[in-house]
């Protein structure tokens, strides 16, 4: 290992120009892969400091900067390695040693978050304005003694690698963690003694081993002194090392917590493996990586269980901000076809999410009841309406229940679904029939001899479910067009048509017949079109509710606007009013009023039981999903797929 010498200058003082001066100087040999606590030992034993009753500063000045540069941890010290290896003669860069002695109080040690108690009166130091504080102890009117503290004193950090007397820990956890990790770098192993319940204290893992550790709490408070400390081991090095000491949860948690703040950072459980690797050089599983950092994120965003207690004091509020209402907005504009469906939480508890909505916008009978229950008095019943849903036996039991009245159709994916895993024959030239049947206009259209054709039983099936539940042209309402519970494929699916009608290719074919009769054709067969009732005879206009092509072609022509011939629904004033609806913010959290009797409520979280393995992140996938023709790259030069242009032999060269 390489060493490098250096200059020490101590037993002076730094001056107003940040000059260190009326010094003594001394030579000393570090090494360049040492830590900060290496330096710091080999330093005080040139000078003969003793640590237990006073501590260091190593400072160093760099030419053109006046402020010193304090080294005070590991990465402080190999900058400055780096730096002196660039410079390697004597003279340059000399560390300036300033001593500070930790005892400021005579007949005891005082120092930051001390309790002091005098005649009943307790006083604590705590700031965070100054880097010292001047205490006031005051007996029965008299001031007795004033005092100056240092506020870095105080540990927090559980990085914290120089361990010595006299220190003070904010609290007993982080004193653990520092210690822990303390032991991992210096390769010995500790037992806690359990004979003093009031303080916490450390013995070496070899009963005849000198090193110690011993600390006790300051007046009962969460504060933790370092009352002795020999750092000595006499033990021999195969107990010493004995077997190499395994980092818990929570002390990795404390060194991955600052890159776990950003939610948007994705840092992985092999990132974990990898820094506790590098940083203390242990290798660690991958099930304890993942469980520091699910323990980390609960200590950043709180346990999941502690959502469900939030939960009546935000209803409650949700209630008070908008009183008497199920929380609904905009479903007096919305189209009055209900998708109902559930999701699969992928959270902490899992479970179903179940979920209704309306055309702009737990798995059991008992479940889906109470839902729908609700779900009427939020919306009520409306005209035309109709409810969409895969065909869940609970849905559709609930639905005659609590909307007998109401028409129930099938989400034609879901049907296929059944379908597919019914009966897996030919599943290909199904899938291309039974979607063309499902959103056909005309009868014409809807061919069920090809179902037959290619399996019987599929046919029989789709008998059995009804052509009114799952067919567009069989819908027993006006608007009862083909529905998927995926809400947004349904609505761009119409939209798109609306957008790329062919309208210009047979727009010179319009033949008049009226002011409101039209015959337009479209690629050799004539389609009428009447504009007064709003129909075709392809059947699109009366069922979409949206001009068709050839109605398209027709206003066109008579230079009409298209959206005059549009139902309100798609008007972009219908959008507006429905969500034409005041959103107040909720108050902050500190202004919640929350009664007693509502605080007090106890909500649960779902009785849970974590699967084995590792969680998942995707759902599984139904073959027929799987079996979807992916999109392939396609070369930019050739335009065929299966490679790209620098694939492609045939490319010309740069030359």
């Amino acid at each position: 290992m390489a060493s490098l010498t250096v200059l020490l200058r101590h037993s002076g003082k730094w001056n107003d120009e940040g000059n260190y001066i009326d010094f003594s100087i001394e030579g000393i040999l570090i090494k360049e892969y040492a830590s900060f606590n290496d330096l710091v030992a080999s330093i005080s034993n040139q000078l003969g400091i003793d640590l237990s009753s006073k501590s260091i500063k190593i400072q160093y000045k760099v030419e053109g900067n006046c402020t010193p540069m304090e080294i005070h941890n590991d990465m402080g010290y190999r900058v400055y390695v780096e730096l002196k290896k660039e410079n390697r003669e004597f003279g340059m860069y000399p560390f300036c040693i300033t001593t500070i002695e930790k005892e400021l109080v005579s007949g005891g040690s005082l120092n930051q978050g001390d309790i002091v108690k005098i005649d009943e009166a307790v006083q604590r130091y705590d700031s965070d304005t100054d880097d010292t504080l001047a205490l006031d102890f005051v007996n029965s009117g008299e001031a007795i003694g004033v005092f100056e503290l240092r506020k870095d004193l105080i540990i927090s950090k559980t990085n914290q690698r120089e361990v010595m007397a006299g220190q003070v820990y904010k609290d007993k956890a982080t004193l653990k963690e520092v210690m822990e990790n303390y032991a991992i770098s210096q390769r010995f192993q500790f037992r806690v003694d359990r004979s003093n319940a009031v303080s916490y204290a450390l013995l070496c893992i070899s009963e005849d081993c000198e090193w110690r550790f011993k600390t006790s709490s300051i007046n009962k408070s969460e504060l933790f002194k370092v009352t002795e400390f020999i750092d000595n081991h006499t033990c021999p090095l195969k107990d010493k090392v004995y077997e190499q000491r395994q980092a818990s949860s929570s002390l990795i948690g404390g060194m991955i917590k600052p890159k776990l703040t950003n939610h948007k950072r994705k840092y992985t459980p092999k990132d974990i493996i990898d820094d506790v690797k590098s940083d203390l050089g242990v290798d660690v599983s991958y099930m304890l990586a993942w469980r520091a950092k699910k323990k980390t994120m609960n200590i950043l965003r709180g346990e999941p269980a502690d959502s469900y207690k939030k939960l009546p004091g935000y209803l409650y509020t949700m209630d008070m901000t908008y009183p008497g209402s199920h929380i609904r907005m905009g479903f007096d504009h919305c189209r009055p076809i209900v998708v109902v469906d559930g999701s699969h939480l992928k959270s902490y508890y899992t479970g179903t999410f179940i979920s209704a909505s309306t055309l702009d916008g737990a798995k059991n009978d008992a479940a889906w009841t109470w839902f729908f229950e609700q779900f009427k008095i939020a919306y009520s019943d409306r005209e035309n309406m109709c409810i969409v849903s895969d065909r869940n036996e609970s849905i559709i039991k609930s639905v005659s229940r609590v909307y007998s009245d109401v028409s129930y159709f099938a989400c034609i994916w879901h049907l296929w679904n059944n379908v597919y895993k019914k009966f897996k024959k030919s599943h290909t030239k199904l899938s291309e029939i039974y979607f063309s049947m499902a959103k056909a206009y005309t009868q014409a259209e809807f061919v069920m001899e090809k179902v037959d054709k290619v399996d019987i039983r599929v046919k029989v099936y789709l008998e059995l479910v009804g052509y009114e539940k799952w067919a567009r042209l069989y819908a027993p309402v006006n608007r009862g067009w083909s529905m998927m519970s995926n809400i947004a494929k349904s609505i761009n699916a119409a939209l798109v048509l609306a957008r790329e009608l062919p309208i210009y290719e047979f727009l010179e074919e319009v033949i008049p017949s009226t002011e409101y009769l039209h015959m337009v054709n479209d690629g050799g067969r004539n389609y009428t079109v009447c504009l007064l009732e709003r129909k075709c005879v392809c059947g699109r206009f009366q069922v979409d509710e949206l001009p068709c092509p050839h109605a398209w072609a027709v206003l066109k022509s008579k230079f009409l606007m298209p959206e005059e011939y549009c139902f309100n629904y798609y008007k972009s004033n219908t959008v507006v009013m429905t969500y034409d609806v005041l959103v107040y913010p909720l108050p902050d959290r500190n202004d919640w009023n929350i009664p007693a009797h509502v605080a007090e409520e106890v909500v649960l979280p779902p009785k849970w039981k974590r699967p084995p393995g590792r969680p998942k992140k995707k759902r599984d996938k139904p073959l027929s999903e799987l079996l979807q023709p992916k999109n392939q790259h396609s070369c930019s030069i050739c335009g065929r797929g299966g490679h790209n242009k620098r694939m492609y032999r045939n490319a010309p060269r740069n030359k």
